[in-house]
């Protein structure tokens, strides 16, 4: 293992060891598995509180006037407590969201502009993105939409 490499691991496993289980629900990196970035405090949350074995799926996507899109995935728990984040760099396609759920979430994004068209799948079970979530403008971010859905994660 590169020197490099077995640092940065390092420094991620004792920052794990001396974080509160609610804090590491704020953190997560796809590339690693490992808790590496924080999920910005000023993204506004995309949740509503839900039942018992439910969980929320927010996305928020930012489509300006120039075309550029991108957007970013987020799992909460049924407190609406972060569990983990997903930046894309494109407006569809497939992503693998990992989080502090026992399972990854599968989305696939295959259109929408601002209302992401689509579905993504937990545990086995597919869930519908489109007309099932609710949107809205995200508060205090110009041209980003903030969408959101809730799915089975038990």
């Amino acid at each position: 293992m590169k020197p490099l490499t077995t640092l940065v691991l390092l420094f991620s496993f004792l920052g794990l060891l001396a974080a509160a289980p609610t804090d590491l629900a704020h953190f997560i990196d796809a590339a690693t598995h490992l808790p590496l970035v924080d999920i910005p405090d000023h993204f506004p949350a995309m949740c509503s509180g839900t039942g018992s074995g439910y969980c929320n799926l927010g996305i928020a996507s930012y489509i300006p006037s120039s075309g550029t899109k991108i957007r970013q995935a987020f799992v909460y728990d049924r407190y609406c407590r972060g569990l983990g984040a997903r930046p894309f760099d494109s407006d569809t396609g497939k992503w693998s969201v990992y989080s502090l759920l026992p399972y990854t979430v599968e989305l696939s994004i295959t259109g929408g502009g601002r209302i992401p068209d689509g579905s993504f799948m937990y545990a086995g079970r597919k869930t519908d993105l489109g007309k099932k979530m609710y949107c809205r403008a995200c508060s205090g971010l110009g041209d980003w939409e903030c969408c959101q859905v809730a799915f089975d994660c038990h």
